[in-house]
């Protein structure tokens, strides 16, 4: 890993592989680190230049100010480290949480941000404008089995300390929203696995705080825009966002999860090369 010491003095580890065109990618989180998108990229590396970091405060990547635990320093941290690259322009490529970084960026800096590729990303985290979409997608079944688990919550864990074991049960409702064909489910809790990331509560806390979806019209670049059908809270995000963007593409994947590059990966690396071809 490489580290770029930003301008607030804070480590940044990145690592850069394949040639071509400047991807950066923003990870999803709050308790994940880059590693798990490597993989699932490579088959870009021959025609893209990925560009991996850790946010501040996760992984490899040092801590910082809790006050700095936000999207838009996450966002002018991408920037600082497209400049400091060399890169004129750059795509960035989202998922998850990442999504919030990377639409922060485009709205922050939209002379350097050539497109966005946004994967199972949403535009706003808030119950006012999610809640009920996010039901309308999960279905009476989904619904009634994701109940079950925040009343087991409510009872076993939610007047406990903090934890690991406190943290995976609330990830359990998430995963009863966000689950796809189930064939793949194995692989795709591979990629869950729990990081003990400093910035985790703060930017939990930001995500179901933030609505980004009234400043999308004034995201310039193109924007590609790519979910799975069975992940209810990400196909609430996706037709927010088709609604809201200008110059926006929407592919949804039907049966498929919130981790697209596992469940459909071949489909989801073509659609990204279209889009950055089209960039």
């Amino acid at each position: 890993m490489r580290h770029l010491e930003t301008s607030d003095g804070v480590a940044l580890a990145y690592e850069v592989f394949g040639r071509g065109r400047p991807v950066l990618v923003c990870h999803g989180g709050p308790s994940t680190t880059h590693d798990y998108l490597v993989a699932d990229l490579a088959d870009l590396c021959d025609r893209a230049q990925l560009v991996f970091h850790d946010y501040r405060g996760s992984g490899q990547s040092a801590s910082a100010a809790t006050a700095s635990y936000t999207f838009e320093r996450l966002a002018d941290d991408v920037d600082e480290l497209r400049a400091h690259l060399g890169f004129e322009r750059v795509t960035l490529l989202a998922h998850s949480m990442g999504g919030f970084v990377a639409l922060t960026y485009a709205l922050r800096h939209p002379s350097n941000c050539r497109a966005l590729v946004l994967m199972s990303c949403s535009p706003a985290g808030t119950a006012r404008r999610t809640a009920i979409p996010t039901m309308r997608a999960l279905g009476p079944v989904r619904f009634f089995r994701m109940l079950g688990r925040v009343l087991r919550y409510l009872v076993a864990w939610s007047w406990r300390r903090d934890s690991d074991p406190k943290t995976l049960a609330r990830f359990a409702i998430m995963a009863v929203l966000q689950e796809g064909r189930r064939e793949w489910r194995g692989e795709v809790a591979a990629r869950e696995i729990l990081a003990q990331n400093d910035n985790a509560p703060t930017l939990e806390r930001l995500g179901f705080q933030t609505d980004l979806y009234d400043r999308l019209d004034r995201v310039v670049c193109p924007v590609l825009v790519i979910h799975g059908t069975s992940d209810a809270p990400f196909t609430a995000g996706a037709e927010l966002l088709a609604k809201g963007l200008r110059n926006v593409r929407r592919v949804s994947l039907r049966g498929v999860g919130h981790h697209p590059l596992v469940e459909e990966h071949d489909r989801t690396i073509s659609e990204i090369d279209r889009a950055l071809e089209g960039a």
